[in-house]
């Protein structure tokens, strides 16, 4: 091999080890790069699931999620769609109370939708899973529901309206109510929010000083004073 060619290769082997050691570079930045992303990249990218998927996914992932998750100055709008998931679905206050020691304390906002277990709507054991782990609670949205047959038959709740009147929910401002129409009965609890209708053109509405717009379905509910 004459000096020209021996040159060639010596500068062919100084390449190649050149590109190999930048694409072990490259790599290296690849595997770590999400490491990298700012927090609010992170809380766009939980903008595309629920509060269920985000545990499920991220949690214990590595250290950076953990404290994304478990931060106290995070408030992330979590909700709980239990029906949405049938190999793990939460239908009585043990598996809730088993799901929630799972979850971060912090959360502000929890949001169940449930059916078939009539149960669950026992506003004692709910005042104990909110208190010992969602003390941070702001708003609770809760939704039961049940189809009603061809026989106008559905399963009735025996507990007592005002057990959702403690001073635990006067002071939360969580209101329950049912609404009936002619396919389902749905018992809900929601933040008391009022809402004003203001028709000035409307002669007739405006000599009431408090209107109600059902909708069409049958309400049942509490009292507030405002």
């Amino acid at each position: 091999m004459n000096t020209i060619d021996m040159n060639k290769f010596e500068q062919k082997i100084v390449l190649n080890e050149s590109l190999e050691e930048k694409s072990k570079i490259f790599e290296n930045q690849s595997i770590t790069c999400i490491e990298d992303f700012s927090n609010e990249i992170f809380y766009e990218i939980f903008d595309y699931f629920n509060g269920y998927e985000i545990i499920e996914k991220f949690s214990n992932l590595n250290s950076q999620f953990d404290k994304l998750l478990y931060s106290s100055s995070i408030l992330i709008k979590t909700h709980f769609f239990l029906f949405h998931y049938q190999e793990k679905i939460i239908n009585t206050f043990n598996k809730l109370e088993i799901f929630s020691t799972k979850i971060y304390s912090n959360l502000k906002i929890l949001s169940i939708s449930f059916s078939k277990n009539i149960d669950l709507l026992d506003a004692h054991q709910w005042e104990i899973i909110i208190l010992n782990y969602y003390p941070q609670l702001e708003k609770f949205y809760l939704n039961y529901y049940e189809s009603i047959n061809n026989d106008n038959q559905y399963p009735i709740y025996s507990g007592k309206i005002n057990e959702f009147s403690s001073t635990f929910w006067i002071e939360r401002t969580w209101i329950f109510y049912v609404e009936i129409n002619f396919l389902n009965i749905e018992y809900k609890i929601r933040p008391y929010n009022k809402k004003w209708y203001d028709d000035r053109n409307n002669n007739i509405i405006n000599y009431f000083t408090n209107l109600t717009l059902n909708g069409g379905r049958k309400f049942f509910g509490q009292n507030v004073q405002s």
